[in-house]
Parts: C-alpha cells; structure tokens; sequence
C-alpha cells in the first residue's frame, strides 16, 4: 500500500503544486482504516460500509456522467444504494440496482429509484441477463463491491464490462485490503491488474483518488474506447 500511495502522491503533489510525503499518506490511510469508524458511516440512517470520501467522489463521477443506471454488486445493509438513489433524485433521473448473494432483507432502505435483486450472486446467468435487459443502450456505472477473491472480481470485470459506455466508470472496491491484510490476497488489485492488460478500453482515472485516502486505488476505471 505504501509503494502504491508514494504514486498517488506525486500524482496528486503535481497537480497542486506541492510535495506530499507518500509514507505519511500510507500511515493516515493505515490508521483511518484501522479506525473502524468509516463502518459506521451513515446515510439518512442506514448502514453504507463505505469510505465517506470515495462516496463523495462517486457523486462528482455521477453529476458528471449522468449515468441513466447505477448497478451495485454487495448490497450489505443497503445504505450506499440509498445515497446513490439520493444523489440520482438530486439529478433528476437516473436508477439503483443492487444485487447481493443473500437473501433480501426486510429492513432495506425502500426508495423508488432503488431495485434490490437478492438471494443470488452477481455473475449468475439469470442475474446478468436481467441486469443486461434493465440497462440495453442505456448510460450505466458499475459499482463492484460483493466478493473480494480474485477470481469473482475478474468474472464480474468480464461481465460486466461491455456494460459501460465509453465516458463513463466500472469501479472497483476495496483494491486497498492485500496490503492491509495479506491473507486476503490475491485479491481486486490484481484482478483489476489482469483485466488491464488484457484490454486497451479502459483506464485508471488516477483523478479519482484526489483525496488520498481512497479504498479503491487504481480502481476508478474509465471507459476510454
């Protein structure tokens, strides 16, 4: 992790003119995760699991992409669903799909824009048919946040991929835990490293990670043709 963020530092001292020390970063981001206290984020009272910075990047991605559909894979307690469904009412359009391998649950945050598709894992067949009939031509982000292995994050990059339109992202989630528990590798880093070599379509938007302490690095992927 500290290797990577030394990169995001001079990425970031560049373009504000200063110099960032890549080791302090690294520490900051060891002792915020360590914290627990992004498990405890909110949104309007349900449970997001996520890293409140990488949150808010995804509304600057969203405002500015327009996505007609956001598809969400790890649903958890439902509250990262409910603040993109918030941020597409802030838009004025746009729609939530949400898939998780467990079962729904009754206690989802309910919102109008928000479709939840449990009991089933991610790349089901039946799930990616549907997901593709929902979404057809439609502007799409893919947010990818269900299991962690290396070998179903590069099922879900396959799958859903072609899905994302030139201009708009495919994230990946929590890229950061390899480095921050070993036993947890090989794990989306290097999924997100195999997908890239393989293809010239998509790129890491290192823009993405301006605050430094994202969850995700090098996991802002960009369609780019």
């Amino acid at each position: 992790m500290e290797n990577y963020l030394r990169r995001a530092s001079k990425a970031v001292s560049f373009r504000i003119g200063r110099k960032l020390d890549g080791a302090a970063v690294s520490r900051a981001h060891d002792v915020f995760y360590a914290s627990n206290a992004w498990t405890q984020a909110r949104w309007l009272g349900s449970q997001a699991l996520k890293n409140p910075l990488d949150l808010w990047v995804y509304q600057e991605i969203m405002a500015e992409t327009r996505p007609d559909v956001v598809i969400e894979t790890g649903t958890y307690r439902g509250g990262s669903a409910h603040f993109l469904a918030s941020v597409c009412d802030l838009l004025g359009s746009g729609e939530v799909v949400s898939v998780d391998i467990e079962p729904l649950r009754d206690d989802y945050p309910q919102h109008p824009r928000i479709t939840y598709l449990g009991g089933r894992s991610s790349t089901d067949p039946d799930v990616l048919e549907e997901i593709r009939e929902r979404v057809s031509t439609r502007r799409t982000m893919i947010i990818l946040d269900s299991d962690h292995s290396q070998a179903h994050v590069e099922a879900e990059l396959d799958a859903y991929a072609p899905l994302v339109p030139v201009g708009c992202y495919l994230i990946v989630e929590d890229s950061n835990i390899g480095q921050i528990r070993e036993d947890l590798m090989p794990g989306p880093l290097q999924s997100i490293e195999t997908f890239l070599a393989r293809r010239s379509d998509f790129e890491i938007d290192r823009e993405r990670e301006k605050f430094l302490l994202t969850f995700n690095p090098s996991g802002y992927l960009k369609r780019i043709r």
